[in-house]
């Protein structure tokens, strides 16, 4: 973006761990000028500001844009707030950024989706892998036709429990994650599950899906969901057992795609064109030569310092500033918002459906198989609800 283009003054509120990536993001846009940061621990706002060089640090967000006076507000705080805060910031007359979840369920989605239209300013949510420079290699692998029509995508998440904040979940029963619908899911999974509604284009997918607490853990901790659209469907792997990865592959007629965003490379999956024993020489080689190929692409990158973790999340800054600056749609459509949503409730209600039918079937001596009763239409979805409010007043 020019230097000439005029500045958009831009504060954040909420200072924990996701903050330190905005904050340096921001600071490499030309376009973008920090004004203030925010956090109702006058001492956390204080620390961001001083390490990213921000002029201004409150504990009152009243306060912040009375004297910021910010064209934009970053919401980086716990996801049950998202939609009260995003609401007041839009209502002030600021434009606003939502790291994902954007809200803890579809109702608030739409609630403040409907303060977007009202007030007339714009909203952009946290998608930003879809942005990552891999996955648009991806994309234009698949708009070229290197896989033909895609029929089904699969994302795997690898979220080991072992980090400062992984600890702090397991270790306090009140964390405001636990606290979610999603639970611990609710806070990541819509990194790994829109990689799949980019394809599937289905408002209402039919969803079956179901979590579980792996060893020792006291809350669901994995969890696996299926999803089915009209011509593409959907696995979505989440699990604390394996090392931290973000895994996608994108599946068509003529092959798949294998892309791994820790990694920064891309692989074709494809059949040996050649027929017995020469196929197993020609996929090792094949493989080779992509490995030499990513192992290229990403050092040239690397001698541009261009190979960031969020190099993502920085592209989607800017698409959503320069919307801002030059009053386009924002680079998130506010139907694929609301649609993602949506799908997270579903998988969400799935998961207590199951638990709830077979805690009943252990304290009733019912057939846990309830939850496998045509669990995919919303009606009997709701149905079956009914049955969690049921063992849970008898528990």
């Amino acid at each position: 973006m020019s230097s000439r283009t005029p500045n958009l003054r831009i504060a954040l509120i909420g200072c924990g761990q996701i903050a330190d990536a905005h904050l340096q993001e921001i600071r490499k846009i030309d376009c973008a000028e920090l004004v203030a940061v925010c956090d109702v621990h006058q001492d956390l706002a204080d620390q961001a500001a001083a390490r990213f060089g921000v002029p201004r640090a409150d504990s009152d967000l009243s306060a912040m844009l009375a004297e910021a006076k910010p064209d934009v507000v970053h919401v980086t705080t716990p996801a049950h707030t998202h939609c009260e805060l995003a609401t007041r910031l839009l209502v002030s007359g600021v434009h606003v950024y939502v790291e994902k979840p954007l809200t803890v369920d579809f109702s608030e989605a739409e609630s403040l989706l409907e303060t977007v239209t009202r007030t007339g300013k714009s909203l952009c949510l946290g998608h930003d892998q879809l942005f990552d420079p891999i996955w648009l290699r991806c994309r234009e692998l698949v708009d070229a036709g290197v896989i033909g029509e895609v029929s089904h995508v699969e994302s795997v998440l690898g979220y080991p429990l072992s980090g400062q904040f992984g600890r702090q979940v397991t270790g306090n029963p009140d964390h405001w994650v636990r606290r979610l619908p999603g639970g611990l899911f609710q806070n990541t999974i819509s990194h790994p599950l829109y990689r799949i509604t980019e394809y599937m284009q289905d408002t209402q997918p039919r969803v079956d899906a179901h979590w579980y607490a792996a060893g020792t853990a006291t809350f669901p901790t994995e969890m696996v969901a299926h999803l089915r659209g009209k011509t593409v469907t959907g696995s979505l792997f989440f699990s604390t057992r394996i090392q931290p990865q973000r895994i996608s592959r994108v599946y068509g007629p003529k092959g798949g795609l294998e892309v791994d965003f820790d990694a920064q490379t891309i692989r074709v999956i494809r059949q040996s064109r050649l027929p017995g024993a020469f196929g197993k020489i020609e996929m090792p080689w094949r493989h080779w030569r992509e490995g030499a190929s990513n192992l290229r692409h990403n050092l040239w990158r690397f001698l541009k310092s261009d190979i960031h973790y969020f190099a993502g999340m920085r592209t989607l800054f800017e698409l959503y500033y320069r919307s801002i600056l030059d009053g386009s749609s924002p680079p998130i459509a506010y139907d694929e918002m609301l649609r993602v949503t949506r799908v997270m409730d579903t998988m969400f209600r799935h998961c207590r459906v199951r638990t709830g039918a077979k805690r009943l079937a252990a304290l009733s001596g019912a057939s846990p198989r309830l939850s496998d009763r045509k669990a995919n239409s919303q009606s009997e979805v709701d149905d079956l609800d009914e049955v969690i409010s049921e063992t849970e007043q008898v528990s």
